[in-house]
């Protein structure tokens, strides 16, 4: 676990280049030119930034997307552009002059310049981010719980929470953006440095309530062996084959010290992993036994190409 703390504090991104750099490199390569364009961004699903960017010499919506975003990494950065954005679109400029166009798209004539998207979307993040809690849902109110629906296409095997069916979360935007497979970054949040896990465990138990009641075991097994600093439950959830519980992990030494013990004090299935909701470390797993077998990863399952029906 310390491990993947250390990969996302020390990840090297390449930097924003200046505006008329970045509109100068994106030219000499793709020959299109974004210096008279102009954009607007809004938090979308997920916590992700979406911009939609009216460009002169863009005939049809859409046909600049590949060399937009290409632009975007440049102005923005790669920190930015991979933990915070979403969609990046194209729209054809409405000719800017003088008189007023009637009926013009109001949208398109309160998009900025793009020389200021990016103070923009920091200002954008950092609002957001002074108003996530340091560490979601660390109190033991049972009304803040929202509840989802899944249905999963059959299979033999699952990665991720593929297989989910029904699942409790205390952090519902949270939720619906990693099960809906949208980039995910845990700072998105919270402030506090946590990472958004989860426990995978294979279930032999057939009927709802001996699956139920093997998931409370494991379920107070985690909460017996870890302090509220350290971390906190966040959700649990039941699938086709595998059992869930999320956490917000703070500490990353506590898993091994503490959590990892406890699970198996309490019996659980050698098909169980530590996997992790950030779109950085989606093939990374700790197994809670030296000689537990490797999870199926996203990029096996064929299940993982399907966006789950999801219900509220």
């Amino acid at each position: 676990m310390r491990k993947a703390f250390e990969s996302l504090r020390d990840a090297e991104f390449a930097a924003a280049l200046p505006w008329p750099a970045a509109v100068e490199r994106i030219r000499h390569q793709t020959g299109r030119d974004f210096s008279m364009a102009h954009a607007r961004a809004g938090f979308g699903r997920g916590h992700l930034l979406d911009i939609v960017l009216y460009l002169p010499g863009c005939t049809h919506a859409g046909d600049c997307d590949v060399e937009a975003e290409d632009f975007i990494v440049l102005l923005l950065g790669e920190e930015i552009f991979n933990h915070w954005l979403g969609e990046v679109t194209t729209v054809p400029a409405t000719r800017r002059g003088p008189l007023t166009v009637i009926n013009s798209n109001s949208e398109e004539q309160n998009a900025l310049p793009i020389q200021l998207l990016p103070e923009s979307i920091r200002a954008a993040i950092s609002g957001l981010r002074a108003g996530l809690p340091p560490l979601p849902c660390a109190s033991s109110d049972s009304d803040d719980w929202v509840a989802f629906e899944l249905e999963p296409k059959p299979a033999s095997d699952f990665a991720a929470q593929n297989d989910l069916v029904f699942c409790s979360t205390r952090v519902p935007e949270l939720k619906k953006c990693f099960l809906r497979g949208l980039s995910f970054f845990s700072g998105r949040f919270t402030t506090s440095g946590a990472l958004f896990v989860y426990l995978k465990y294979d279930s032999d138990q057939v009927s709802a309530e001996a699956r139920l009641a093997e998931r409370a075991r494991f379920e107070a097994a985690i909460l017996a062996a870890l302090r509220p600093e350290q971390g906190v439950l966040v959700g649990v959830g039941l699938g086709v084959r595998y059992g869930y519980l999320d956490l917000a992990i703070v500490d990353p030494d506590c898993v091994s010290s503490q959590v990892i013990p406890a699970l198996r004090a309490a019996d659980i299935s050698r098909r169980s992993w530590f996997l992790f909701c950030d779109s950085y470390l989606e093939l990374e797993s700790i197994g809670v036994y030296p000689d537990s077998p490797r999870p199926l990863s996203v990029w096996e399952d064929v299940t993982s190409a399907d966006t789950p029906g999801l219900a509220i």
